[in-house]
């Protein structure tokens, strides 16, 4: 009989354990030394993954952090090549490990396995490094009892990353000999961890630099503080320390100029003696005392230094020289913490104990998802500037939410959730053409679906389920965006039977008497619409949880359904299409029966709807993308939705239902999108005025100042106003539909789809338009390799014209005539 076959590759520290109830999780390291006898391999490639995160450290540089997010049915591994980081003789290989206990509730935002564990494998398995460095007894493990995750901060219900370190209690590193776990690999066991290659690329990291220093309370000048804090590359005042006096404290702010997700290290000589303190408070804006931390915020302008800085802290204390180990530098104390931190301001407290303290700096590494921006817009009038402002803040606030996942928001949350998703990861089209992170979304979300229920959880990878059955309909619309973009079947196909499972939650609900899709209230389920101020505390329209019906889940689920039929047509599926399109029709039908009194839609049934209580927005824009509001009524309602004080009171949209405000302003056609084009954006506007740096979550909490749902403008000024758009599946034909009454000069690049790391291509377009009003428009594609794409051209008021993408084109247009258009 075969031997049982087992898997030795993980390691952890014998005697963990994740009984203590002060901390999230605890650090623990792994340390071993690797000889090098003769010159160092050029390149040494090992695999690296951990439960729950690690940070790699070789010769003492940082080599690698991760791993990204994942999942019990997706963990993934990172290939780092440390070749260059080796030198002759002795190499301290360090890996410092994070690890969340898998039984609390805090950390939400970081999945964890029942089993914590540290993998390290090399990649050529005949390599003489292989024993060396491979997971084994080698390695010598120990847990870092200075060291706990908070959970008493009030500013953090998700992330749990904010430290307390207290190197004064003087308890060095305890090494023991790790342990290998061994998993049963044969008659069909397997390790709990499903492993695979990491599928986008590692993080960028580049330098930043603070740009001012305020509220100085010290017997140090501002002009010493500036000196050691604000250092660029180049600076005089490199190598500069500046000494803090025993028994002195000392207060003060460090600005960004803008909202920044970073590595933070502050550098210190180590102390004679333990017994100092520092404390780092991150916030995203000054601001007057919360009416509810974290959640209701009350902002003004974000630089109005007469007010206070608030946010989650970070603590440290101390250790001094007699704290050092033998391995360490004892002439430096640091702090970095091991996550990055977000932020645009920071406000530093230090309490100097017996001995000096000299601060030698503080160094800050941007660290992002490695964003290639290949598109572009500038446009006249630009509004001083406001458009570029638009543009470039937008590709901010979407960079400053894209790390190894996408997030809502970096500063509370970091949870990929499907609604902000779908968002985000069209502007990452738009904006560089990569597909990556998007493709990994798409996955992760699937990888959530649970079948007692028919849906995916609202948000993952993520350590609590949550479900907002809604949010399951707008993962489906990233598929059918990805075919749109991308074209790419074979990724596709499989997941179909969870489009058809999530569609059937949503019919299985329908009312046999009304026709309508009634509101599932059973525990677990959280019927979500939007952020209005009217639907506090969670977003539900009281009509909704009134009637039993919600306008917005039937036109939303036939809204979906709509765009699955085109979906699965494309996948060679239409019998199902025809399927979809048939439960569209019919609950388009039963909404205008029910949910429509003639003037407007109501946000449940019309029959009992209350005046200035049961209208909105939100369900009039739906009503108009789903169909549901005939074209008579369309422009209609949505005129009447945008009134500053219309007729009938209604609750007016976020930030995060906007852009679909903006669908459907385009859907209804005619002139109503150019008409609202420029007032629409006063929002944005005042945002800008108001100092942010990047988009708010909303108007109304005003908890987050980055949440990559704002940046709706990237979309609008690609796809509507160069009006720029895949017209079949992957780009392999082109529509060119731009908008020429918005603005009278345009410069606009649009990415093609990214094949691998590369863009297929990019699409340039322009137009003058002279005093006479006569608009010169040329189009171009650049591809990096010669095909012949059609283009479908349309300009206004002409008809439908198709040319190709072997020439350059010129279309010259006056008062809606074209003039002239040639190759």
């Amino acid at each position: 009989m075969a031997q049982p076959q087992v898997d030795t590759t993980w390691m952890w520290h014998p005697n963990f354990t994740e009984e203590r109830t002060d901390t999230a999780g605890l650090f623990v390291h792994f340390r071993n030394q690797l000889i090098v006898d003769s010159s160092p391999p050029p390149s040494l490639v090992i695999g690296i993954t951990a439960d729950t995160r690690y940070k790699l450290y070789v010769n003492g540089q940082l080599a690698s952090f991760g791993p990204v997010k994942g999942d019990p049915s997706l963990w993934f591994v990172d290939e780092v090549d440390v070749g260059p980081y080796l030198r002759t003789g002795t190499n301290e290989i360090l890996v410092i490990v994070l690890r969340f206990f898998y039984a609390s509730p805090y950390a939400t935002s970081f999945p964890r396995l029942p089993l914590g564990g540290l993998r390290v494998t090399i990649a050529d398995a005949q390599s003489s490094w292989h024993d060396s460095l491979k997971s084994s007894t080698r390695w010598s493990a120990a847990i870092d009892e200075t060291s706990i995750l908070r959970i008493d901060e009030p500013e953090d219900d998700f992330l749990h990353i904010y430290e307390h370190v207290d190197k004064s209690q003087r308890r060095p590193l305890e090494w023991v000999p790790a342990k290998v776990h061994e998993f049963m690999t044969s008659t069909g066991n397997a390790t709990p961890w499903h492993l695979s290659p990491r599928v986008i690329p590692p993080m960028k990291r580049e330098a930043a630099y603070a740009s001012a220093v305020h509220h100085v309370q010290s017997n140090q000048s501002l002009l010493n503080w500036e000196s050691v804090l604000l250092r660029a590359p180049g600076s005089q005042n490199s190598g500069q320390s500046l000494t803090l006096s025993p028994h002195s404290s000392h207060h003060f702010d460090v600005e960004m100029a803008q909202h920044t997700t970073a590595f933070v290290r502050l550098r210190f000589k180590r102390p004679r003696t333990a017994g100092s303190v520092l404390n780092v408070t991150y916030s995203e804006s000054y601001e007057d005392e919360p009416t509810l931390v974290p959640y209701l915020r009350r902002k003004g302008h974000r630089c109005d230094y007469s007010k206070s800085l608030y946010g989650p802290q970070d603590r440290y204390h101390f250790g001094g020289i007699t704290a050092a180990e033998s391995a360490e530098d004892q002439s430096e104390e640091s702090f970095m913490p091991f996550h990055f931190r977000t932020f645009r301001f920071l406000r530093m407290s230090i309490d100097v104990g017996d001995s000096e303290l000299d601060l030698e700096g503080i160094e800050i590494e941007a660290v992002n998802y490695p964003l290639e921006v290949l598109a572009s817009f500038k446009a006249t009038p630009s509004g001083n500037g406001v458009i570029e402002q638009l543009w470039s803040t937008s590709v901010r606030t979407l960079s400053n939410c894209m790390h190894d996942c996408y997030e809502d928001c970096p500063f509370y949350e970091q949870l990929q959730y499907a609604m902000d998703t779908r968002s985000s990861c069209l502007f990452t089209y738009y904006v560089s053409g990569d597909d990556r992170l998007a493709r990994q979304a798409i996955t992760q979300i699937h990888n959530s679906f649970q079948s007692r229920l028919g849906l995916t959880c609202s948000r993952a990878p993520s350590h609590k389920p949550q479900f907002i059955p809604h949010f399951s309909l707008f993962w489906i619309l990233m598929l059918d965006d990805y075919m749109k973009f991308y074209g790419d079947k074979s990724f596709l196909e499989p997941l179909l039977p969870a489009v058809d499972a999530i569609l059937g939650y949503f019919h299985r609900l329908i009312d046999q008497k009304l026709g309508l899709v009634a509101s599932n209230s059973q525990p677990g389920i959280w019927n979500f619409v939007d952020w209005a101020e009217a639907w506090r505390p969670y977003g539900i329209p009281p009509a909704a949880e009134r009637t039993g019906f919600s306008t917005y889940t039937n036109n939303l689920y036939a809204y979906t359904l709509k765009h699955a039929a085109t979906l699965v047509t494309s996948l060679g599926r239409p019998g199902i299409a025809g399927e979809y399109l048939g439960r569209a029709s019919n609950i388009i039908d039963a909404v205008r029966n029910h949910c429509f009194d003639g003037e407007l839609f109501s946000d449940g049934l019309a029959s009992s709807a209350i005046a200035d209580i049961d209208y909105s927005e939100q369900n009039q824009v739906w009503s108009v993308l789903s169909g549901a509001a005939s074209a008579s009524v369309a422009a209609t309602i949505l005129r009447k939705s945008l009134e500053p004080a219309p007729a009938k009171q209604l609750v007016r949209s976020s930030v995060s239902m906007s852009f679909y405000t903006l669908r459907a302003l385009s859907a209804v056609g005619g002139n109503i999108y150019d008409e609202t084009f420029h007032q629409f954006w006063d929002p944005w506007r005042q945002q800008l005025a108001l100092g942010l740096t990047t988009w708010e979550e909303d108007s109304v909490s005003q908890r987050s100042d980055c949440h990559a749902w704002g940046s709706a403008p990237i979309y609008e000024f690609m796809a509507e106003v160069a009006g720029v758009r895949p017209a079949s599946p992957g780009w392999e034909s082109i529509e060119f539909s731009p908008r020429l009454n918005l603005f009278s000069t345009i410069e606009a690049t649009v990415p093609l789809r990214q094949v691998g790391a590369k863009s297929e291509g990019l699409v340039r377009v322009s137009w003058v338009t002279n005093a006479e009003g006569v608009i010169k428009i040329t189009l171009r594609l650049e591809l990096q390799e010669p095909k012949l794409i059609p283009i479908h051209v349309k300009l206004p008021s002409q008809p439908l014209r198709v040319v190709d993408s072997a020439s350059d084109y010129t279309f010259v247009v006056q008062s809606g005539t074209l003039l002239e258009g040639t190759p």
